[in-house]
This record gives structure tokens, sequence and C-alpha cells, in this order.
């Protein structure tokens, strides 16, 4: 049972990113332009400690709305 886990344990880790794994995921120009647009409330981020990380189901969510909105324009 330990093992499984553990296996959980690092597959939730793995869906935490950091501001250059995120903006590059976006497909964003720059870290940025990242924080521009957390700090706009476009892209949701999240504090643990001191340290700014993004949770990829929900820049998933961010990606797939742009897609929608863009496609119906």
């Amino acid at each position: 049972m330990a093992g499984g886990a553990e296996a959980a344990a690092k597959a939730d880790a793995a869906n935490w990113l950091t501001p250059e794994q995120a903006a590059s995921y976006l497909a964003l120009p720059s870290r940025k332009a990242l924080y521009q647009a957390v700090r706009r409330g476009l892209i949701p981020g999240h504090r643990l400690g001191r340290l700014l990380r993004f949770h990829r189901p929900e820049l998933d969510r961010v990606l797939l709305a742009r897609s929608t909105t863009s496609a119906s324009v």
C-alpha cells in the first residue's frame, strides 16, 4: 500500500509547475507576462510559502477556455 501512496504523491507533485514551466506550458512569451496575467486574475496561481506555483489541471482549464473563446470569434 505504501508504494501506491508514494506513486500518487509523485503524480500530484508533477501537477505543480514553477512559473517558468507554467509560462512555457501556456505558450506565454515570458515569466513577466505570466505574472501580469496572474495579477489580472486571468490565470490562477498558488502561494506555497514564498513560492508561486501553478496547478496543471487549472492551467488546462485556462487553455480550454482560451481555445473555445477564440474558436467562437
